[in-house]
């Protein structure tokens, strides 16, 4: 075991100094805890190990595959990965991926999930449906069980948006048409294609949580929908149905589209109103799974208590969730993780489906792959989705305990078994993403965006900071963060042009009793977001200086040193 952690450490130190790889920033985190910044520092060699390049139609093409066994661009892995790319990569490989994806819409508007550089025979084992694309040696493929092809590409352009400010690049052509609108065309496609009008979701086949597998056949015929395959309401294909119409919806109105942005949110709306009335379990604290559109085909096709972990987290962090049911799927998910045994919060079903359920020999056991398995994927979601919702001890303690199984592992695999034993792709590109905004906007609380900069420190009784630099946009922020008792002391500085706030989760037990800013006294708030109280301080420039807040005992409670 020790000489397999010690292989995999290697590879990853072969990725990141390979002559090959050229990534823009190396963005540093620094923390008391050894096993956060060993996850943090295992974040750029796994990415390095997923770059791909190709020569697509729109020209020189860079992306990251999902991951060591995945020589494709998938839509739904790299829209994860964007939070973090923006700190690491230089822009064309932030935003190429995604254009010669929406060059390749059909008219419907759908998209494949991912294209790939050699002939479709190369991927006819595991896509036997896979198709070539325009006049060169390029293949794509749809899992058209899952809906969530055009959501996670529309998602990923807004962010894309929301992190840049770059009208231009939204408003520009995309074989030949503007990609605003192609993200438009998207979504209508499944409001046209794929849509329940008597409920206002969007429908996708059965399969496990967020998955792309029906129980349906023992083969790759289980990825793709046909008459036989039992339709749903998804939770996880809605809650980012949700996202996407929203975040456009945004984009429309500020941009003068009044009327569109009326239309994106009315069906978000339809969606939000129907999951909150008919999904929402009151007694459980968790959304359910799905509704089927039809009769239960037999015994153990609907169980409306299943606990699917990354829809409940999809859900939430998208805006389905108001902040106390979101604090209540957070719970829900260390309750399940309690049940199953599993040795952190990240496994997606609980309980899982049956032995032989599923006939595809992926899933057919419980606790494997998408049937239950431990997906740090979708964890660092939900854990994002707890530390804004006012559970960050629980989401601190959980980040700690999936940063020392990652190092125990010697890396970021797929997923795990209930052990915490790594399994699937060594170094897979989701788990890297997703954990890694965990940290960043999690942890470390950094919430950059062209218009405004916020930071909220949830390090509490732990020492740390971070550095970060936007090779798009060469913005940069860092901070160290100390606590010695009595005062919390925030050393930060950042070139961003636009003021801000400043929230440091109090330490347990402790109250704010005044604060300076750069030496001088700072009026400052208090507020609290579930079992979590912040000090405010709000900041008009941003350049290099010093918070400290002076720390009381908090009213009515004694603090043991």
């Amino acid at each position: 075991m020790e000489a397999l952690k010690l292989a995999r450490a290697g590879l990853l130190l072969a990725a990141l100094c390979s002559p090959g790889v050229v990534r823009a920033e190396v963005p540093t985190l620094h923390s008391s805890e050894p096993a956060l910044r060993q996850l943090f520092e295992l974040i750029g060699p796994t990415l390095d190990a997923n770059r791909r390049e190709l020569r697509g139609v729109t020209g020189r093409v860079l992306g990251f595959g999902a991951g060591d066994e995945y020589p494709q661009i998938w839509i739904r892995d790299s829209a994860t990965l964007v939070p973090v790319i923006r700190y690491l990569y230089p822009r064309e490989r932030l935003v190429s991926w995604l254009e010669e994806h929406f060059a390749h819409q059909r008219p419907d508007g759908s998209l494949f999930d991912w294209i790939a550089a050699g002939p479709v025979e190369h991927f006819a084992r595991w896509a036997p449906q896979a198709v070539r694309i325009a006049d060169r040696p390029l293949a794509a493929d749809r899992n058209t069980v899952e809906a969530d092809q055009e959501t996670s590409a529309v998602l990923a352009a807004l962010a894309i948006y929301e992190i840049t400010g770059d009208r231009d690049w939204l408003l520009a052509e995309v074989a030949g048409r503007p990609l605003l609108w192609r993200c438009q065309d998207a979504l209508q496609y499944l409001v046209r294609r794929r849509y329940d009008r008597l409920s206002g979701l969007v429908t996708s086949g059965f399969s496990a949580d967020w998955g792309d597998v029906s129980p349906l056949y023992p083969d790759q015929r289980a990825i793709y929908l046909d008459d036989r395959t039992p339709r749903v309401l998804g939770l996880y294909t809605n809650g980012l149905f949700y996202g996407a119409a929203t975040a456009l919806r945004d984009v429309l109105a500020e941009l003068g589209h009044a009327g569109r942005a009326a239309y994106w949110d009315q069906l978000a709306t339809r969606v939000h109103d129907f999951v909150n009335g008919e999904l929402w379990r009151e007694r459980r604290g968790f959304y359910g799974m799905h509704r089927l559109l039809a009769a239960a085909p037999g015994p153990g096709w609907s169980d409306p208590d299943r606990f699917a972990m990354g829809g409940n987290a999809v859900a939430a962090l998208h805006g389905l969730a108001d902040r106390v049911r979101s604090a209540r799927i957070v719970d829900a998910a260390a309750r399940a993780a309690r049940q199953s045994g599993a040795s952190t919060v990240a496994g997606v079903l609980q309980p899982p489906f049956p032995r032989g359920f599923f006939r595809h020999g992926a899933l057919s056991e419980p606790y494997r792959y998408q049937n239950g398995g431990q997906w740090d994927w979708f964890a660092g979601r939900l854990l994002l989705v707890a530390f804004e919702n006012g559970r960050s001890a629980l989401a601190t303690d959980q980040l700690l305990a999936i940063a020392k199984k990652a190092v125990a592992n010697g890396g970021l695999y797929e997923w795990h078994d209930l052990a915490g034993v790594g399994r699937g792709s060594a170094s897979y590109a989701g788990s890297a993403g997703a954990l890694g905004r965990a940290l960043i906007e999690g942890l470390y609380g950094v919430h950059l965006s062209d218009r405004r900069l916020e930071l909220w420190v949830r390090l509490g009784e732990r020492s740390g900071g971070v550095s970060l630099r936007e090779p798009t946009t060469g913005v940069t922020v860092s901070y160290r963060y100390a606590f010695d008792g009595e005062r919390v002391n925030l050393d930060l500085a950042s070139s961003h042009a636009q003021p801000g706030r400043i929230g440091v989760l109090l330490p347990p037990g402790r109250a704010a009793a005044n604060a300076s800013l750069a030496g001088r006294p700072s009026a400052f708030g208090t507020l609290e977001v579930g079992a979590d109280t912040y000090a405010t301080v709000d900041v008009t420039a941003w350049s290099e200086t010093r918070l400290v807040i002076e720390l009381a005992p908090e009213p009515g409670r004694k603090v043991h040193p």
